[in-house]
């Protein structure tokens, strides 16, 4: 990264708001280590949101880790005082043509430079920003992270995606390596697709990662899953989509075990907010941080006067939704003049009534 791009990415960070934190996940409260360090009152560890799922498909590589204390799925940045950057990968590259998805739960505050979840290819260099406090996740073409501060990063480049959150926060990683897509998730609500641009190359390997400044800082991997591409995964991705349908679905025994299994795609989608739509862009179309909208146009009459109608499509589910609003013409025009025949017999009855007035 040039020094035009550091700085551009450091006044990047000064503009970003700061009152745009996000809520936590549970209403839970933390230990703090000052207050509680002498005290006789005992505090049970949070464990809201780890029950939903206990599958973990992979944990983090130890043998790959400086300046971290892992304890299972839990992990411990800096555990005495921070002197530059630490990454930790996970033990299990990201399988082609699979879906793949993550959630790690925050457990202390975050501060300092950056902290960062994301993925990575097997050239990331863990060791190379060991003395440099910098934003490593997506500094090059290499890694794709989202930063505690609310930006994603890729290439160098960053972008506003969501909302700033620290502990008592989950974040989950949802990885199409079938379609090589990247989306992530605030509390189990869908911040829109990041990137569209991961590798799917024999050659290229992906690993999840989640990088560090702040020294203290700890998060743990609640659970990690991965799923074939199929039938069955891609028609429970649409039926997630419409509450009413999944409600049917899941009524039936032989598919509630499937909904119970491929649980995260029933998470909702946020609503239509401009935030929204400026998150959920590629990274193609940066461009659109400008205030533009991706949109979808359409012609309702191609025959005689060209209408175009104009929809906002911010998610997957809104293009479902618009297909299937969509009607056939013959359809508007018989509704067309029905409303015409409405329109000419109640203004016949209303100078039928004006007749009888005048009359009495």
């Amino acid at each position: 990264m040039n020094t035009a791009q550091r700085n551009k990415n450091a006044s990047f960070l000064r503009t970003s708001c700061n009152d745009n934190w996000s809520d936590p996940f549970c209403n839970c409260e933390y230990p703090n280590e000052t207050r509680w360090k002498h005290s006789s009152k005992k505090m049970l560890p949070c464990s809201c949101g780890e029950d939903t799922s206990n599958r973990i498909d992979w944990t983090w590589d130890k043998e790959l880790t400086f300046e971290t204390l892992v304890s299972g799925t839990e992990v411990i940045f800096h555990p005495v005082y921070s002197q530059g950057t630490t990454i930790v990968r996970g033990s299990e590259p990201l399988y082609r043509g699979r879906h793949h998805y993550w959630e790690i739960k925050i457990l202390s505050p975050l501060s300092g430079t950056d902290i960062m979840f994301g993925i990575g290819t097997d050239k990331v260099d863990l060791v190379r920003h060991q003395f440099s406090f910098t934003s490593v996740l997506g500094i090059d073409d290499q890694s794709w992270g989202y930063s505690y501060r609310g930006l994603a990063q890729h290439n160098g480049q960053l972008k506003y995606y969501g909302k700033k959150f620290s502990r008592g926060r989950i974040i989950g990683v949802y990885v199409d390596m079938f379609r090589g897509t990247l989306e992530y998730f605030l509390n189990r609500r869908s911040l829109g697709r990041a990137y569209s641009d991961i590798p799917k190359e024999e050659l290229v390997e992906i690993y999840p990662m989640v990088s560090s400044t702040s020294a203290k800082s700890s998060v743990k991997l609640i659970n990690a899953a991965s799923f074939e591409d199929n039938l069955k995964f891609n028609c429970m991705k649409v039926i997630c989509k419409y509450p009413k349908l999944l409600e049917q679905v899941n009524a039936i025994p032989g598919l509630k075990k499937i909904g119970q299994e491929l649980w995260f795609l029933q998470f909702k989608e946020p609503n239509r907010t401009e935030d929204f739509a400026i998150n959920n862009i590629h990274l193609a179309d940066e461009a659109v941080l400008c205030g533009k909208k991706l949109r979808l146009s359409y012609s309702t009459n191609p025959g005689e006067n060209h209408v175009v109608n104009e929809l906002e499509i911010n998610s997957e589910a809104q293009i479902y939704d618009s297909l299937m609003k969509n009607e056939d013409p013959n359809e508007n025009i018989k509704r067309s003049s029905k409303s015409h025949n409405n329109r000419f017999n109640s203004t016949d009855s209303n100078s039928e009534d004006d007749e009888m007035s005048v009359i009495i």
